[in-house]
């Protein structure tokens, strides 16, 4: 054994090539982006592009990536020169010096012609092979960057590849104009996967499963936040610590680019929910945002634009949501408590329209005060996923994704935890158990039938998700008191209730939601559909009936949504073996308020007060009036409104004249108020 290390030891002959093997053995993931730098490599000439840009908050990762692309340049044969624009303060004699050295030129510093003969050096250099140009921490580039663009890179040949790193994307100038734009090749960075991260745990000797979890849970994959998190997992400290935690110190790397306070203090306000906007943190605050402040939130390198608005980084969200609970915890309280009430108040205003309001439910969720809630939906990052609807077109691609489930089956392990109580869940399923979701699925039958069957695709187009809910009528009792997982609850019912759902199709007071499969739960995206589909089908205003498979991970997941056990009605359809309960949950009508209520509270907040009459109720209007009147308090314009109720614009211009006589006022804006204060006063 000694003898092995010492062959070991002298295998370095430096200390510096120790560490570079080290770093290099760190190195793990990015096949993607070392994939893409390879092919610019290998395939300059025909490339039309010259600047990748590699682009991520702090923390993740760019250095190290440009190491690697170091070493790949190498093994191409290429030449690789590397700049860091911290360096230089300004100074382009400086970087034409630095590259001049790095080609092995000699040269002096006063020369007035120096960034002739840089460029003419790497021209020399260029003609007899590639040149890779690796530009890191562009972010400090400041007056370099004018120069940069306009003096240096126009001089290169076109024979050099340049990668630009920092914390963000070339913007501004670089992109006024489509020659630079073709110039560009954008390539961000993100946390590394589960099994990305697994990896290099287990490369840095962490083999305990458990512990493995534990770290991934508190860094997401975060490069710098591993390597911070590192040495204390391999002094097996579980659990991990949360004083003096080392995201304390990263937080602060991160806050640089929010030198003064106003904008940290805005930053703080904009952890609070998950998805903010200009309007919700002028909300919050209970002052204007002014639009440069706002704007200058936005630009920060960890916040990035989503469907809803803006959102932070996971890991740098909740570590300043750490920082602002600690250190002002009531206002941290009350800024949770605002939101909870204007979702809400959202959900209730919309549920007349049938609107979808699952984007809304799944803001309020973290808020809530129910660790298994907040657990399950703190990975619902969005999606890219798009919904179809299965019909005779695509029925065959349904009908493939589900053989291509059974062939591929193989055991999952789900990781989920709650980050207020530091609350880790784990859950396993077997190969067998993952196929669950597919029992009793007769597709065509149910496409006969009317179900609604839909069909989850990936940007790319390939099938990742299938969703089956029947609509329970006259059509479908039948097909429901077949099914081994629906049969046991409609077989419990007495006479006269189950008579009660032979209505005809148009007039279904519920659902039997049968399945909504994904193709690997344990990813985070897949998860998210799963939860904005299952929030839209509870939200749909009926009775929803289910029956998911009796595993912790489902029962505990629909219990905290507030199912409802239905006695009398569990099946043992999924094994043959297995006691499986039904759930219930009833949002029809005035029932949806009620329901809401019951989340907030069960999460130790008071659930706002509902509202009032129908808008209008209290005033002397006519149906038509009142229809007008919701739209209005809701803050839609006349061309929205008219649209709304297929009237003309002109239409709803006499119905706001006529509401205006009736209650005195001057304007539609003392008219909504009015009506509002009717309702909640």
């Amino acid at each position: 054994m000694e003898t092995k290390r010492t062959e070991q030891a002298s295998a370095f002959q430096t200390i510096g090539e120790r560490l570079e093997r080290w770093h290099a053995d760190d190195f793990v993931g990015r096949a993607f982006e070392l994939g893409v730098f390879e092919q610019y490599v290998t395939q300059l000439a025909s490339r039309q592009e010259r600047i990748i840009n590699v682009y991520g908050t702090g923390g993740m990762g760019k250095t190290q990536l440009l190491e690697r692309f170091r070493r790949s340049a190498a093994d191409h044969g290429a030449c690789y020169l590397g700049i860091d624009m911290r360096d230089y303060l300004n100074n382009p004699a400086a970087v034409c010096g630095h590259l001049l050295l790095e080609l092995g030129a000699s040269f002096n510093p006063e020369e007035p012609a120096l960034l002739e003969q840089c460029l003419e050096r790497i021209r020399h250099k260029a003609e007899e092979t590639r040149i890779i140009l690796g530009v890191d921490h562009y972010e400090e580039a400041g007056s370099l960057d004018r120069w940069f663009r306009e003096t240096f890179i126009p001089g290169l040949h076109s024979n050099i590849l340049l990668v630009i790193a920092g914390r963000f994307p070339l913007a501004g100038s670089w992109q006024l104009s489509s020659a630079w734009q073709k110039l560009i090749v954008p390539l961000p960075l993100s946390e590394l996967s589960y099994e990305e991260t697994q990896a290099w745990l287990l490369q840095n000797g962490i083999t305990d499963e458990k512990l493995q979890e534990a770290v991934w849970m508190r860094t997401f994959g975060h490069p710098l936040s591993l390597s911070l998190f590192g040495p204390i997992a391999r002094a097996d400290s579980s659990p991990l610590p949360k004083a003096g935690d080392p995201l304390e110190d990263l937080l602060r790397q991160w806050l640089r680019e929010a030198p003064d306070d106003e904008l940290r203090r805005l930053t703080l306000t904009a952890s609070v929910p998950r998805t903010f906007n200009q309007e919700l943190l002028t909300l919050l605050e209970e002052r204007d945002v002014p639009f440069s402040l706002f704007d200058r939130l936005i630009r920060l390198s960890f916040v990035r634009r989503c469907s809803g608005g803006w959102q932070m980084h996971d890991l740098v969200r909740e570590t300043i949501r750490r920082t602002f609970r600690e250190r002002m915890p009531q206002t941290f309280e009350q800024y949770g408590q605002k939101l909870v009430e204007t979702y809400y108040s959202r959900i209730v205003r919309a549920i007349p329209f049938k609107q979808d309001v699952s984007w809304e439910i799944a803001e309020m969720i973290p808020h809530t005060d129910n660790p298994v809630l907040r657990a399950h939906f703190r990975h619902a990052p969005g999606s890219g996923n798009y919904l179809e609807t299965i019909d005779a077109h695509n029925l065959n691609d349904a009908e493939n994704y589900i053989d291509r489930r059974k062939r591929e089956a193989r055991s999952w392990k789900i990781a989920c935890s709650d980050p207020e109580s530091d609350t880790l869940f784990r859950f396993t399923m077997t190969a067998e158990q993952t196929l669950y979701r597919l029992t009793a699925l007769d597709l065509p039958r149910m496409l006969r039938l009317g179900c609604e069957l839909r069909l989850l695709r990936s940007p790319e187009g390939r099938v990742v998700g299938l969703m089956a809910s029947v609509p329970i009528h006259e059509r479908t009792l039948d097909f429901l008191a077949q099914s081994p997982i629906s049969g046991t609850y409609f077989a419990s019912l007495p006479p006269g209730e189950r008579a009660r759902y032979r209505t005809p199709p148009e007039q279904a007071s519920g659902a039997f939601l049968l399945t909504i499969d994904v193709e690997n739960l344990e990813k985070e995206e897949l998860r998210s559909d799963v939860i904005r589909l299952l929030f839209e089908s509870m939200m749909a205003g009926k009775v929803l009936l289910t029956s998911p498979p009796p595993l912790d991970y489902y029962e505990l997941a629909y219990r905290s949504l507030g199912f409802e056990t239905v006695p009398g009605a569990e099946h043992r359809g999924y094994d043959g073996r297995t006691p499986t309960p039904t759930y219930r949950v009833d949002t029809s009508k005035e029932k949806l308020p009620a329901f809401l209520g019951r989340l907030i509270r069960s999460a130790g907040k008071a659930a706002p007060s509902p509202p009032g009459p129908t808008a209008g109720e209290a005033f002397d209007f006519t149906p038509r009036e009142r229809e007008v009147a919701d739209l209005l308090v809701r803050g839609d314009t006349n061309a929205q409104i008219a649209a709304a109720l297929f009237i003309s614009e002109v239409a709803v211009k006499k119905h706001v004249n006529a509401m205006l006589q009736k209650t005195g006022l001057k304007n539609r804006t003392q008219l909504a108020a009015k009506i509002w204060d009717g309702r909640n006063g």
